[in-house]
């Protein structure tokens, strides 16, 4: 007797300490429960367990409405999203169609006003004033000028032939005595009151100075003068003096047809001498 009475309190020992560990759990599961009702509820609703269970959801939990969490931190892992600049914060509906938000995408990109990056604005404001400047006329750049002395010739009352020496402005370039005699073969203007009697036509073919002689080299027309001996005179004197008003010239070989030539005249009773050059005290 007194050994059963010594196992069946052991027994009722074992049996105190499986009731506390099952009253423990069991109130540990009420404590989740309580805590966690809202999972627990969420959960049998959304995978029917009780209309797979016994046929029909009970009332109360088609009526239960789970309470929005609000996400607790210990600031340590918050992060803070900035929505992107030109875009409306949007918020999770919780399931998106494909479709959807492919045809929501198509709208926002219609929408959306076309920019440019500043680097095209600026190569297209770059293109537009290339366009004006190409389309805006180029203003002529003043021509360079020098001073040129021609001399020309007056017939007074008596029929005499005077000497006449005018200064015009010529474009200034690189070969200044070709151009000053070009313009003298062009004659005098109206306001220099004078004449030429250089042969009309007549074109200076070259020109060029070999120790203080310029060889000038003038077409056939420098040949003949209707004048006669007063004209031809006259168109050496102008050429001569003309020329010699440069520092580098002191004489004057002309020249007819790059030939040099002995005489110009038109007849027996009218030649000129050209075989050698003239200088200006040949005129006196």
């Amino acid at each position: 007797m007194i050994f059963m009475s010594g196992k069946n309190s052991k027994k009722a020992k074992r049996n105190g300490v499986f009731a506390a560990i099952w009253l423990l759990l069991i109130i540990i599961l009420i404590v989740v429960f309580l805590v966690k009702k809202d999972d627990f509820a969420a959960n049998l609703k959304s995978t029917h367990f009780f209309e797979r269970v016994v046929g029909s959801t009970p009332e109360f939990l088609q009526n239960y409405e789970t309470k929005k969490k609000d996400n607790k931190s210990n600031g340590l892992l918050d992060v803070d999203v900035a929505p992107v600049p030109g875009q409306k914060e949007t918020q999770d509906p919780g399931t998106y169609d494909l479709d959807d938000l492919n045809s929501q995408s198509e709208q926002e990109q219609a929408a959306a006003p076309a920019t440019e990056s500043p680097k095209e604005e600026e190569r297209a404001q770059e293109t537009a004033s290339t366009k004006e400047e190409e389309k805006a006329p180029e203003k002529p750049k003043p021509t360079a000028t020098t001073k040129a002395k021609l001399f020309f010739v007056q017939v007074d009352a008596d029929g005499n032939v005077n000497r006449k020496s005018v200064v015009r402005q010529i474009p200034k370039s690189d070969s200044p005595l070709t151009d000053t005699i070009k313009a003298l073969l062009a004659g005098p203007t109206d306001s220099e009151k004078s004449v030429s009697l250089i042969p009309q036509g007549t074109r200076l073919l070259s020109a060029t100075v070999r120790n203080g002689i310029a060889a000038l080299n003038f077409s056939e027309e420098f040949e003949f003068n209707a004048i006669g001996a007063d004209g031809y005179r006259g168109q050496l004197m102008q050429i001569v003096f003309t020329a010699t008003e440069f520092a580098t010239v002191e004489s004057v070989q002309f020249l007819i047809e790059g030939q040099r030539k002995e005489y110009i005249g038109s007849g027996e009773d009218v030649w000129m001498w050209i075989g050698s050059p003239y200088t200006r005290a040949s005129f006196n």
